[in-house]
């Protein structure tokens, strides 16, 4: 489950925890966890944090990136679900 907005760190975090470390440096190295990877914002995730923790934590975070970017992300991480782990 991420919550950064970066989509470099998007993409590197998914692919660490779905494919192993892409840099091969850190403990993750070769080790595939093969795990899903989820936005906060995505609609599947958001409407299951009560209503009043996701105006005091996330709302602002929303309202700062804006639909189009968090579009992206949303397709990024469906990209990502989509992919099949071959390591």
């Amino acid at each position: 489950m991420w919550g950064v907005t970066n989509e470099q760190y998007l993409e590197v975090g998914s692919r660490t925890v779905m494919e192993g470390d892409p840099s091969w440096a850190g403990p993750l190295a070769g080790e595939a966890l093969h795990l899903k990877v989820f936005h906060v914002l995505e609609p599947e995730i958001k409407n299951q944090i009560p209503p009043d923790v996701y105006e005091a934590e996330l709302m602002l975070l929303e309202l700062a990136i804006g639909d189009e970017k968090i579009g992206k992300m949303i397709a990024m991480m469906e990209g990502f679900r989509a992919q099949r782990v071959t390591r």
